[in-house]
């Protein structure tokens, strides 16, 4: 059944509007002023910019709060800044920062790979097919998940920033680095689907395509970024000052810097895990994202669909453990950021007739929600009078300098959490035994959702 627009019926709609007084003075001021300026709820904004959280990490170590600036690494400054708290407690020093831009090169450089690799294993799919078309969409793309951040220090390692800094161009503006590689990439996509289609004998082909094509990915890699000081299992030296002003020379690998200043245990392969709310799908079963990655033989993006209630408690716990919470939301979704507070209420949309009824679940299934940011819970507040152990509000770091928020940070409600929130990283050994018995030995097999879902966009 169609139904055109009718102009009769807009002539007709229009003078009836011109009627409604609160049409009339809704769109005199909407056509003078920014909407969002216009309809701030600004008794709500002084009922939830509270300030005060009763659950934060022990002795309040406070980093200073960094800025990925015109780039999409929030997802590698949410999870480095998730860690630099253990080399400041370790090395007694008063300010920190693990180098984001060490694991952009690799992560960059690893992409590119792993896309001419999808490239090869869907050779035989037609080049308009879905899939096809999507992988060329943005091959390598700054944004990423906490999973994939693993895959990339598992194989690199971390470094202090001082070794290898932001002070490239396209680190910190990766807009046409990005276009270039993108570029170049698509080419090589071409070349190597006409190859494949032409010969039989695939993997010679293959092999001494992929190795120039790296080669050349990398080439242009290090005149944008410079190639970084150390490879992972190289020493490095690092002449640092403690906050007592002592001078000390640290020499370590970044492999070794991971697992020994900066709390990961990667030797024994005890690593975080990430747990997430989507309501399209059961609880307590594991999602796993067809064919996104970033390290080819790297682990999957896998998660453990648990209820909003579950989340909450586990951010509590894990503050409560004295440890900050990577989380992943759809921001800038109802985020004020110069007063720096993340709330569904406050703007009166309503005012103006405009009223959303789309549950969660509904928004995934239509394409209107879904994680696009990293950041880092480190504190929150918990009301008895409300509950024990679900917060009523929530400290968040944030990578967008300190011009943004109140110096760098956000209030963000619980409602906000249970709506827009999707994705929270924990230490597996820290789960409840059932869930973490999900990630260790499941029951049932993982849900496989294809790569352009919703649950495998990339946080950036």
């Amino acid at each position: 059944m169609t139904s055109s627009v009718n102009i009769t019926s807009l002539k007709s709609w229009n003078k009836e509007f011109q009627t409604d007084l609160s049409y009339s003075l809704a769109s005199t001021v909407l056509k003078n002023y920014n909407a969002d300026d216009l309809l701030l709820d600004k008794s709500r904004l002084l009922s939830q910019d509270k300030r005060v959280f009763n659950v934060s990490l022990p002795g309040e170590t406070v980093t200073p709060v960094t800025n990925q600036k015109a780039s999409g690494r929030c997802w590698l400054f949410a999870a480095t800044n998730q860690l630099r708290p253990n080399v400041v407690k370790k090395l007694n020093l008063k300010d920190f920062e693990l180098s984001q831009a060490y694991l952009f090169f690799y992560d960059k450089l690893e992409k590119a790979n792993y896309f001419l690799d999808q490239i090869v294993s869907t050779k035989d799919e037609a080049v308009e097919s879905r899939l096809v078309q999507y992988l060329l969409t943005s091959p390598t793309e700054d944004g990423g998940q906490y999973s994939m951040f693993l895959n990339i220090v598992k194989k690199y390692g971390l470094l202090p920033k001082d070794l290898y800094n932001d002070t490239t161009y396209s680190t910190t503006a990766s807009r046409k680095l990005n276009a270039l590689l993108t570029t170049k990439l698509r080419e090589f996509a071409q070349q190597l689907r006409d190859a494949l289609a032409s010969s039989s004998d695939d993997h010679s082909i293959v092999n001494s395509m992929r190795s120039d094509m790296q080669k050349e990915i990398f080439k242009m890699m290090s005149m944008f970024m410079g190639f970084p000081p150390v490879t992972p299992t190289e020493t490095f030296k690092w002449e640092y000052q403690d906050k007592d002003k002592n001078v000390h020379v640290l020499e370590s690998t970044p492999l070794q810097f991971a697992e020994e200043y900066c709390g990961l245990k990667l030797s024994e392969n005890k690593l975080p895990v990430s747990l997430i709310n989507d309501p399209r799908h059961e609880y307590g079963r594991l999602i796993k994202i067809d064919r996104l990655g970033n390290v080819i033989g790297g682990d999957d993006v896998l998660y453990l669909n648990v209820d909003n209630d579950t989340l909450s408690k586990l951010v509590v716990s894990r503050l409560q453990a004295g440890k900050a919470v990577f989380f992943g939301s759809h921001t800038p979704k109802y985020m004020d950021k110069k007063n720096g507070v993340m709330d569904i209420q406050l703007w009166n949309y309503k005012a103006i007739g405009y009223d959303l009824k789309q549950d969660k679940q509904n928004r995934i299934k239509y394409n209107e929600s879904l994680m696009t940011h990293a950041m880092l819970i480190n504190a929150c507040h918990l009301d008895e009078s409300v509950s024990k152990d679900i917060p009523v509000r929530y400290r968040v770091e944030n990578s967008w300098g300190k011009d943004s928020g109140k110096d760098g940070y956000y209030v963000m409600t619980q409602q906000y959490f249970e709506e827009y929130c999707f994705q929270i990283v924990v230490d597996l050994e820290d789960l409840p035994q059932e869930l973490a018995k999900a990630f260790v030995s499941p029951s049932e097999p993982a849900i496989v959702l294809p790569l352009w879902d919703p649950m495998g966009a990339l946080a950036d």
